[in-house]
């Protein structure tokens, strides 16, 4: 039993401990940034000044982090990873798993919160919401909505309700905090295949952030995370108040920091780069100041983490083996670049195009060049390589439309810059036309050339997202349809394997004036 004489003792020893354990408010922050990883867990190789290069691969990255973060931790600085959204779609591994190795190798690497991206719900609303619950991470965002159950007008609730939270804080130490605001782009809807969207409704970006920020309990400092175009962010950075910085995606760009009212920033994509950002805290004025940035590359040659490789490895020893399987080869470059197959004519979009309309008979086939992702390198081809070419299990459809109809696409195709990179932007066969002043001019069908009729019926070949509506084609929403019951990558596996050599040249389909 203790003495009344001892008490003081203890009461002091007790504060002094009390006094050792709380953690000294931060005055650094550290954000680590990735975006767009589609699916690309396991490195992969790019051309690099006339030369084959070895990059990206999560476990790289997730080694990366782990330094810095140890690094960091010496130095008593906070550091936060963050994800801008587009973790699907674009590899076997990615279409065979659905995200999950996605997602548990973001768990094993500390991931502290991910905004949505469109390519979220390309294997529907109910995969999203698997993958959110397997998720040790919040998915963000503060614009989409969702339909209430049946039941709910009863109860006098709105119909729609958030998708997910729009805000997650981040415990910094010593009661700061980092408040991340999610905010996904409005082409959602028009950029996912409709029937895996019918239920979501967007709102403005900028209107639903600034909304958030100007709550009570919306905390500083606080920064976006945007999965949004970058006229958006800059619109974001114009109009809203009380952010320090903006992480992008969606746009697939490598960016110095652009200056508005806060910096943004945005990592390229596949996980080539892993962005860092480091900000000295202002606790006083509720704000974070960018001091330095940069972009570290993920190439060849650095550690990998173990945990994150054991994952993946484990994922990929269970992918089923077709997807080696070599069934024909190239002596060309059949090019899918994002700047290229958005913009103009390419090689592997018309051999794509060709492969439809041969294979369904259709007198023109139009191909969105946002569903041709990856370009197919000189040497032989796997089943894997077109995953990677064609990741959307879309199946092609057959439309009987009117020269004006047609027309119609085609005009609003045409409408592509190379600034916008527009995915609804076509691959055509059986046709060829002029682009001039974002407009189609002298349309001409067959190998006769002969030219358009607004009166005429012709049979158009469409995969079903653009169909559907897809990419702002509504016009076809409505229309009578042929399904074909052939997915379009499968076909494409088929023709190559039939063919065994592919060649495929440029043959002015589609000129610009």
């Amino acid at each position: 039993m203790h003495s009344r004489a001892a008490k003081p003792a203890l009461v002091l020893l007790s504060l002094f401990c009390l006094a050792g354990c709380v953690s000294k408010r931060p005055d650094r922050l550290t954000v680590l940034f990735f975006n767009d990883s589609h699916g690309y867990l396991e490195p992969f190789t790019v051309e690099q000044d006339g030369k084959k290069a070895e990059v990206g691969g999560m476990a790289r990255l997730a080694a990366e982090v782990k330094r810095i973060r140890k690094n960091n931790k010496s130095l008593g600085i906070p550091t936060v990873l963050l994800c801008a959204g587009d973790i699907l779609q674009g590899t076997p591994m990615s279409t065979v798993f659905r995200g999950k190795a996605d997602i548990d190798c973001m768990n094993a690497m500390g991931v502290d919160a991910m905004c949505v991206g469109n390519h979220e719900f390309d294997f529907g609303l109910e995969n999203f919401h698997e993958l959110r619950k397997r998720a040790k991470f919040p998915f963000l965002s503060a614009n989409i909505d969702i339909e209430r159950p049946n039941g709910s007008a009863q109860l006098r609730l709105p119909q729609r309700m958030p998708l997910c939270p729009a805000t997650a804080r981040l415990d910094l130490g010593g009661g700061t905090a980092l408040t991340v605001v999610g905010v996904t782009t409005k082409e959602l809807l028009v950029t996912t295949a409709p029937w895996n969207v019918n239920r979501l409704a967007v709102r403005d970006p900028v209107e639903s952030v600034g909304a958030v920020m100007m709550r009570p309990e919306t905390g500083r400092p606080a920064l976006i995370l945007s999965h949004c175009l970058r006229t958006t962010d800059r619109e974001l950075a114009a109009r809203t108040f009380g952010v320090s910085a903006l992480i992008g995606g969606h746009d697939h760009l490598l960016m110095s920091p652009e200056r508005g009212k806060f910096p943004i920033l945005q990592a390229f994509e596949k996980m080539r780069y892993l962005g860092r950002a480091d900000f000295d805290i202002d606790l006083a004025n509720g704000r974070a100041r960018l001091r330095d940035h940069s972009y570290i590359p993920i190439v060849a040659g650095m550690p990998e983490d173990v945990k994150a490789k054991r994952i993946i490895a484990s994922y990929a020893g269970r992918m089923d083996k077709r997807f080696k399987q070599v069934i024909g080869w190239t002596d060309q470059y059949l090019g899918a670049d994002r700047g290229s197959i958005r913009y103009r004519e390419t090689n592997l979009g018309n051999f794509v195009a060709d492969s439809v309309r041969e294979h369904t008979g259709a007198q023109v086939a139009l191909v969105n060049g946002g569903g041709i992702r990856a370009s197919i390198r000189p040497g032989e081809i796997t089943v894997e390589d077109v995953f990677k070419t064609m990741p959307f299990a879309n199946e092609v459809i057959i439309l009987e439309l009117t020269g004006k109809q047609l027309l119609a696409l085609l005009q609003r195709s045409a409408k592509s810059t190379r600034a916008d990179e527009y995915g609804g932007f076509f691959q055509v066969s059986g046709l060829q036309f002029v682009i001039a002043d974002r407009k189609a001019r002298s349309v001409c069908i067959g190998p006769d050339k002969q030219p358009l009729d607004a009166a005429t019926t012709y049979t158009v070949a469409v995969p079903d997202f653009i169909a559907a509506g897809g990419d702002g084609y509504s016009m076809l929403k409505e229309l009578p349809r042929r399904k074909t019951g052939s997915i379009l990558r499968d076909l494409l596996v088929d023709t190559i394997r039939r063919r065994k050599k592919i060649e495929a040249q440029v043959e002015g389909r589609i000129r610009r004036k």
